[in-house]
């Protein structure tokens, strides 16, 4: 134990030493700095000033934040204070009647055993004398408590009242000549049940006037109003304006409308067996089984049961005879030179249909009389033409993109195909509409992606083997002389392209961006070029009189690469310039027609 002691000591003075050195050697270092006890002193001053002047703000913050928490407590005070006195007075002056009443009720139960020795004469009179008393003095408590009680008993009033009103369901009572006849929802009801009753009175006139009946402007002078009240039930618009018509005449019964697109055109008491006979035209079209068709009529028929005026009613025989009208076979009028297929072709319909209708044709060659009249279908009459849409779903492949771009890692001319292109596929839902079997439209009415097409990208070189980096042509050609379109000739099968005169000397350029693959004489082109541009595309140029580029150039659209000149087979200074796709020669005049051909 002594031991550790003594080590420990020594390390305390081991610690104490090399501190001690530490503070020596910092302040030999000080005493070699020039003016070190003005220096010191300056950095005490500033030191104190700055911690002096801490103090001030800090004391300066706390001072000014009192003073203003104190004031705005102060101001607090003044503003709840007169409210919270406001509310205690107002607990005060309700709750004081109660305590007082009840205070009374106990001393008024106490009276008789204070008087136990009294007779009960005395202590009835007591009592009374007590409790005129505590009336008296209770009086203006109740008063003065009922002066808050009253107001906010009149608010809660007026708000129920309020709210009450908000909830009552108001309905229009409508009249025909001082009588009610029901009620509806809203005004729209009613000035829809109006139009339908002018509507009824407006087609029961033109019924009599078409039978030659006299008809007066007023003849039927019917004119609902209504009034507002509170109710629940109500009538549709159909109903409203049977109301009103029973109401108005007694010359009305109960009918079926026709309407045909939303107009009333016939009145039958035959609705149930107009509605059959409708159903019967349909029923060769309608497949139940089959959900993808769907079978109506062209025109919109709805058949309304109702009241209506009975002079409007027409013969269930006349509706008939009326909803018949027109139709019938259709017929396709042969032309000279016509066949059984043009009148497929043309009609669209099918050769299995017209041989059916048309028995004496023998095969869809046959040469047909002009004027030859043949049946093509037998149409429903104007306004009872079938309309069947169905729909059909199949799919279609979506085409692959393809994206082309350039590198130079690649030599000029190899095409990579980094990425192969698959199509996509989509289920496509279209809708056919056939109008007596014939089509009439169709239209895609869905578009669903299956699967999405894969971009193919392909890659192609630009690098040359003399280290150049060229383009490819962008497929879109420059005149290869500028400012000269004479051709003299065009490519023909004894001329392999088109030669575009022009002075000696003037500049030839590149028509496009590409490689330079021959630069040099032909015994028939002279000095001549070749450009590869990549795509397929490859231009040559004959008859130079001087070669601006070499074998294996890269050269820019619009770079010069020779000089107009008559080298080689030529009789006079031209550029004979030949266009290549894939290996096959085609005419410049494809590209450049506009050029002068001949002086």
């Amino acid at each position: 134990m002594d031991g550790l002691r003594c080590k420990l000591t020594v390390h305390a003075w081991r610690r104490r030493t090399k501190k001690a050195r530490r503070h020596h050697s910092f302040r030999q270092v000080l005493a070699r700095i020039p003016h070190a006890n003005l220096i010191g002193d300056a950095l005490y001053m500033i030191g104190f000033w700055v911690e002096y002047a801490v103090v001030c703000a800090v004391r300066g913050t706390y001072k000014v934040a009192s003073t203003i928490g104190m004031n705005a407590a102060r101001l607090l005070v003044t503003i709840i204070r007169p409210f919270a006195l406001g509310i205690i007075t107002l607990c005060e002056d309700i709750v004081e009647p109660f305590q007082v009443v009840g205070s009374g009720i106990r001393h008024f139960r106490a009276i008789s055993d204070e008087l136990s020795d009294e007779s009960a004469h005395t202590i009835r009179k007591e009592k009374l004398r007590y409790f005129a008393h505590a009336a008296r003095q209770f009086l203006p408590l109740l008063l003065n408590a009922l002066s808050y009680i009253m107001p906010v008993a009149a608010a809660a009033g007026f708000l129920y009242v309020v709210q009450s009103g908000l909830n009552q369901n108001f309905v229009l009572n409508v009249q025909v000549n001082g009588t009610s006849v029901g009620t509806v929802a809203s005004e729209q009801v009613f000035e829809s049940a109006r139009e339908d009753v002018r509507s009824r009175i407006t087609n029961a006139e033109a019924v009599m006037a078409s039978t030659g009946a006299q008809v007066s402007d007023d003849s039927w002078d019917v004119t609902p109003t209504y009034t507002l009240e509170s109710g629940s039930s109500t009538m549709t618009e159909t109903e409203a304006a049977d109301a009103i018509l029973c109401a108005s005449s007694d010359q009305i019964g109960e009918a079926t409308a026709v309407y045909v697109d939303d107009s009333l055109r016939f009145v039958t008491t035959e609705g149930d067996h107009l509605r059959t006979y409708l159903e019967s035209i349909k029923a060769p079209y309608v497949n139940a089984m089959d959900q993808n068709k769907r079978v109506s009529f062209v025109h919109d028929i709805k058949l309304v049961d109702g009241i209506y005026l009975l002079s409007s009613i027409l013969d269930y025989n006349n509706v008939i005879s009326t909803l018949n009208q027109g139709g019938g076979p259709t017929y396709y009028t042969a032309a000279a030179g016509d066949t059984v297929q043009t009148v497929v072709d043309n009609t669209g319909v099918s050769w299995d249909t017209l041989a059916a209708l048309n028995p004496d044709l023998t095969g869809t060659d046959e040469v047909l009389d002009e004027g030859t009249a043949v049946m093509t279908g037998v149409s429903h009459p104007d306004m009872l033409q079938i309309k069947e849409v169905v729909r059909s779903t199949y799919t279609e492949p979506i085409p692959f993109d393809t994206q082309t771009s350039e590198s130079d890692e690649y030599d000029f001319g190899k095409t990579v195909v980094v990425q192969e292109g698959a199509d996509g596929t989509e289920e496509i839902t279209r809708e056919t509409t056939y109008i007596d079997g014939v089509e009439s439209s169709s239209e895609v009415v869905n578009y669903k992606v299956l699967q999405n097409p894969t971009t193919q990208l392909i890659v192609k070189g630009t690098k040359l083997a003399s280290g150049m980096v060229a383009r490819i042509g962008s497929g879109t050609f420059v005149w290869p002389v500028p400012n000269y379109t004479y051709v003299s000739r065009w490519m023909s099968s004894y001329h392999k392209g088109a030669d575009i005169c022009a002075a000696y000397g003037t500049p030839i350029i590149a028509s496009d961006s590409g490689k330079v693959v021959t630069a040099g004489w032909h015994y028939s082109y002279g000095n001549y070029v070749i450009i590869d541009h990549g795509n397929g595309y490859r231009t040559l140029y004959a008859h130079m009189s001087q070669l601006k580029c070499t074998a294996g150039q890269a050269v820019n659209q619009g770079d010069v690469i020779g000089l107009v000149g008559s080298t080689g087979d030529s009789t006079g200074n031209h550029c004979h310039f030949e266009m290549y796709y894939n290996g096959a020669r085609f005419s410049a005049q494809t590209y450049f027609g506009g050029m002068r051909a001949s002086r």
